[in-house]
């Protein structure tokens, strides 16, 4: 599936980036029909479908990244070549030890194959990661939040499938904008030349974020997209009242 290099490409977290306000979501989808969107979020596929049901019938995604860049569809096609590089990761591993550390794992539709999700007090995060690398090699840790705490395997995260996303619809990196609201869009941020931190984005993720590569938005949520899109020039002025 290729597009035209010259068209916008927004890849954005959903939970309190794009989605939360429903006012400024249907805004958004009336003003950014213009550019390709990708949603990249950290909970699973099936999770996920249950949020795009409910979005308005007028918001077009074109593509969907999920538990934590693990899942990648296009189209509503599934591309399993991204999975394939995970087959070794064995995540039996990390369930014994978040088990054994007495940390309580987050309801079955927050966990897959290739994503372990647990709550870790932040007093214990350091630790407990470092059982894990040396336990299950080829690890990722992901923290976010006052205690949620993922391990995938080291290969996927956020940034490395929204370039993947990007390769695949034909669009070049600098014609890619990303767009979070925790620290676990960080490394969407990392590998994206325009980023969107929205108004309501939490400290760990402004504090850590490159200013010279990323627009913090007034506005939240998907009014702060909004903002980001005009700011980047993805979007004429015309298109919103946002600015």
């Amino acid at each position: 599936m290729a597009s035209d290099s010259r068209q916008w490409l927004l890849v954005t977290d959903v939970d309190d980036t794009l989605a939360g306000d429903w006012s400024s979501l249907c805004q958004f989808a009336k003003s950014c029909a213009s550019v390709l969107l990708v949603l990249n979020s950290s909970r699973p596929r099936g999770s996920l479908a249950t949020t795009l049901a409910e979005f308005p019938v007028e918001l077009r995604v074109d593509g969907a990244v999920s538990a934590l860049g693990t899942e990648i569809e296009i189209g509503g096609r599934p591309c399993r070549d991204w999975q394939k590089q995970f087959v070794n990761w064995d995540r039996s591993l990390v369930d014994r030890i978040l088990a054994k550390e007495g940390c309580e794992p987050h309801p079955d539709e927050m966990q897959t194959a290739f994503k372990a999700s647990f709550a870790v007090p932040a007093s214990r995060r350091s630790a407990v990661a470092e059982k894990i690398f040396q336990t299950v090699p080829g690890s990722r840790v992901i923290t976010s939040g006052k205690s949620d705490f993922d391990v995938t395997p080291a290969t996927a995260n956020k940034g490395a499938a929204a370039l993947h996303v990007a390769s695949i619809l034909g669009i070049p990196r600098d014609r890619m904008i990303v767009a979070g609201d925790s620290g676990n869009d960080l490394s969407m941020f990392q590998v994206a030349d325009r980023s969107i931190a929205v108004g309501n984005a939490r400290r760990e993720l402004i504090d850590a974020a490159d200013p010279a590569r990323t627009y913090f938005a007034r506005a939240p949520r998907a009014a702060g997209l909004i903002e980001g899109l005009l700011h980047w020039g993805a979007l004429a002025p015309a298109h919103s009242s946002y600015g």
